[in-house]
């Protein structure tokens, strides 16, 4: 459990390294999973609160723009699996993270606390919220 006994579904490289205050922030990684994600993807967002950017891992395909872009709004990072990710929007997609993306950065991040370029979890830094293309 985190802060107000909320709990997590993952926290990487392990609770009790959020739990120590000693351990920077910038190597923990938090993955929330929804089989859908409808409006519930919002209990996400008081969890973990030493980490700002929380990842979502979902099945659920062609969630929408506007869904997405509040999201993005949130900093909540959307992981999808590739096979999934033609069921998005061009722009949707830029913006994507693939599984193996996810894994790359948890990984990165428990190592070096730092995230290579190649595995940005966004295109470009963040990049606005996807028009309706």
């Amino acid at each position: 459990m985190t802060e107000g006994k909320l709990k997590p579904d993952f926290i990487f490289p392990g609770i009790e390294c959020y739990r120590d205050k000693k351990f920077e922030s910038s190597r923990l990684t938090m993955l929330a999973s929804k089989t859908t994600s409808k409006d519930r993807w919002r209990q996400i967002l008081n969890e973990a609160v030493r980490i700002p950017l929380k990842h979502l891992i979902t099945l659920e395909p062609s969630i929408s723009l506007n869904q997405t872009n509040e999201m993005q709004s949130e900093r909540v990072q959307l992981v999808i699996p590739a096979a999934l990710h033609d069921t998005y929007t061009a722009g949707q997609r830029t913006w994507l993270m693939d599984v193996s993306g996810f894994l790359a950065l948890a990984q990165v991040r428990q190592t070096t606390g730092q995230v290579a370029p190649s595995i940005q979890p966004s295109a470009a830094l963040w990049p606005a919220p996807a028009a309706g293309t």
